[in-house]
């Protein structure tokens, strides 16, 4: 029979014969330490796992999370936590491992559009030291392309309008930050590190220039402190994380007898690469012994590394896998045609990237095509087909360009013709 995922379930859900591993750590004794705005699968399946292991270490009980949900539909989650005590479920699947924990770093929830208050007095509180985000690239309100926050937006001209106000009502991350800073600044209370955990490339600066500008737009003196005091490091992130379905929900209910509203799924890799700018300290998540998290001076050779090799990989696989009829990533893998031409195609993207400390390139092309191998995650190449211009110009065509391969060289024919392949077949799609 299921049992409910409660704080007085534990014992019975971890203690039997399933394997399903409890938090190392008492959670009665957390004491937030982190926000994280935006919790959705994703920063359950990354972050948190992160956080979860440096949790059993000695002294972390200071670094509990509390969520920030700024849109109406983050209830669903808010309420799904509180009621299960803020634990969830984390299922991860390898090719040939299927490993369930339950994780309760989150102590609390708030939601923004129901208590905007508390939403700031939680950003502002002396206890806050780190700000994690996860937002989508539509979040920052950032115009990629300028690197200008998007003053046209209605949520950012009614942010602003709030902030001058010093009414509630805010509406994006940027303008919670912002509101959190004027109150840090008022009462003498130090900055905080706000760290963007978005698939976003420089997610840090993007993160610094919306905050900032928002901030200019209310007071100068404001943005000045902001500047000073605020650290906005870049990071890198990566975990194969798909929707939770009530097929998820079942498996897990059948197979471990475990009964969660909003379990998370995904595979067994997991990386962060994070640039070290915490001056008020942080959680040791290097520590981890479920991921490897690297910290770095600069994370943007490791983001071309990820761009080239994972992200346009991606690309490279979708369009020649849809023209031959596979729907999921795991089926296109299993077929010769497929697999072989990926494998070509990351010799030839890899020739572009520099070697980067930490990550051997062949071990990282091994992975990514273990990682695509994987039938549990059941990945659509619907998926990966979506956004393709965009994707394409970003991720393939900076291979071609004359001087691609370091230290300034073209790539060979051979080479030219593994990541021409992908775009020829992406233009066949569109005249059908």
């Amino acid at each position: 029979m299921a049992v409910k995922l409660r704080s007085e379930n534990l014992e019975k859900i971890c203690g039997g014969a399933k394997q399903v591993a409890a938090p190392k750590y008492d959670k009665k004794k957390l004491t937030p330490g982190i926000v994280h705005i935006g919790v959705g699968n994703f920063h359950r399946a990354h972050q948190c796992v992160f956080l979860d292991d440096a949790l059993s270490l000695p002294g972390h009980e200071i670094w509990g999370y509390r969520g920030l949900g700024l849109m109406p539909g983050d209830a669903k989650m808010r309420d799904a936590l509180k009621d299960q005590d803020m634990l969830y479920t984390l299922w991860q699947k390898g090719v040939s491992s299927s490993d369930v924990r339950i994780i309760g770093c989150h102590t609390d929830f708030v939601l923004a559009p129901d208590d905007p208050k508390s939403a700031v007095e939680m950003l502002s509180d002396v206890s806050t030291k780190i700000v994690t985000l996860t937002v989508t690239e539509k979040g920052y309100f950032v115009n990629f392309a300028t690197g200008k926050l998007d003053t046209a937006s209605p949520v950012v001209a009614s942010d602003i309008a709030s902030l001058k106000d010093g009414k509630p009502g805010l509406k994006s991350a940027a303008g919670f930050l912002v509101a959190a800073s004027q109150r840090r600044k008022a009462k003498g209370t130090p900055g905080f590190v706000v760290l963007s955990c978005d698939n976003v490339q420089e997610n840090g600066c993007k993160a610094r220039a919306a905050v900032l500008e928002m901030a200019g737009e209310v007071d100068a003196a404001l943005r000045s402190w902001i500047s000073e005091n605020v650290q906005f490091p870049n990071s890198m992130v990566d975990r194969i994380t798909p929707a939770t379905t009530q097929e998820a929900k079942d498996e897990l209910k059948e197979s471990y007898g475990i009964e969660d509203q909003w379990p998370v799924i995904c595979e067994s890799f997991l990386l962060w690469v994070v640039e070290d700018k915490f001056p008020q300290g942080r959680p040791l998540w290097e520590k981890s012994t479920s991921g490897k998290c690297i910290f770095v001076d600069d994370v943007v050779p490791y983001e071309l590394m990820k761009l080239r090799l994972l992200n346009a990989v991606h690309q490279a696989l979708s369009y020649p896998s849809s023209l031959r009829g596979h729907e999921l990533v795991h089926d296109a893998m299993a077929d010769e045609l497929i697999s072989d031409f990926l494998k070509a195609y990351m010799d030839a993207a890899g020739s572009t990237v520099p070697p980067v400390q930490g990550l051997d390139k062949a071990e990282w092309n091994k992975t990514v095509i273990e990682r695509f191998s994987n039938p549990a995650i059941r990945d659509t190449i619907f998926r990966l087909n979506e956004d393709a211009t965009n994707r394409i110009a970003v991720a393939l065509a900076p291979c071609l360009e004359e001087d691609a391969v370091p230290p300034g060289k073209p790539l060979s024919d051979r080479e030219t013709d593994a990541v021409v392949l992908p775009v020829a077949c992406w233009i066949r799609m569109l005249v059908g």
